[in-house]
């Protein structure tokens, strides 16, 4: 075999297999292009389909919840730094919490456990959300913060946001919304 024709084998078998990597290069560029396409990121907090049935179902509440909860638990309800969730997948949990935690409860693990084993150690406890008036209880009491203003809203702005959150996070809430007469009987979701 000539040195020529040895160079020539050599170079057809190494264009071949940059053929071949070129190729395979191409379909896996192509593969992932569509993968992040058709990719979609789930937000935090409350659905967009929540938040616009809770609008509609209590204006009042949507601007109350934006004006004095936003700020520090999100527009979604999605908890900002130290403020827990209170709308969408975690928010309101039914186990006991402590109200002067430093984390969210949107990124701990112990958000499906319940009783005293869901807290981190230390907390003092708050009482658990299972209907509409416990979340009533605590927002009136201690909220918006800080401790200074607790307490200062009227009682049908309070309602108000209390409909507002629960509208969004999917509770069926009775027609004419939550009040003092049936928050009781409204089971949280």
């Amino acid at each position: 075999m000539s040195l020529r024709s040895s160079l020539s084998r050599s170079s057809s078998a190494s264009s071949s297999r940059a053929s071949w990597h070129f190729l395979g290069a191409l379909l896996v560029g192509s593969a992932l292009s569509v993968a992040l396409l058709s990719c979609t990121v789930t937000p935090l907090g409350a659905t967009d389909d929540g938040i616009s049935k809770a609008r509609a179902a209590s204006a009042p509440g949507a601007e109350e919840y934006d004006h004095e909860c936003a700020s520090c638990h999100g527009k979604r309800g999605e908890g900002l730094t130290t403020a827990p969730a209170v709308m969408g997948v975690g928010a309101l949990p039914t186990y006991t919490r402590d109200d002067s935690s430093s984390s969210s409860t949107t990124f701990t693990s112990g958000q499906t456990q319940t009783g005293d084993n869901a807290r981190v150690p230390g907390q003092s406890k708050r009482g658990a959300f299972h209907t509409a008036q416990d979340v009533y209880d605590y927002v009136s009491s201690r909220m918006p913060l800080p401790k200074s203003r607790a307490g200062t809203l009227t009682p049908e702005e309070y309602w108000a946001i209390v409909n507002y959150m629960l509208v969004a996070n999917g509770t069926a809430v009775p027609a004419g919304g939550i009040s003092e007469a049936n928050a009781k009987t409204v089971q949280l979701r």
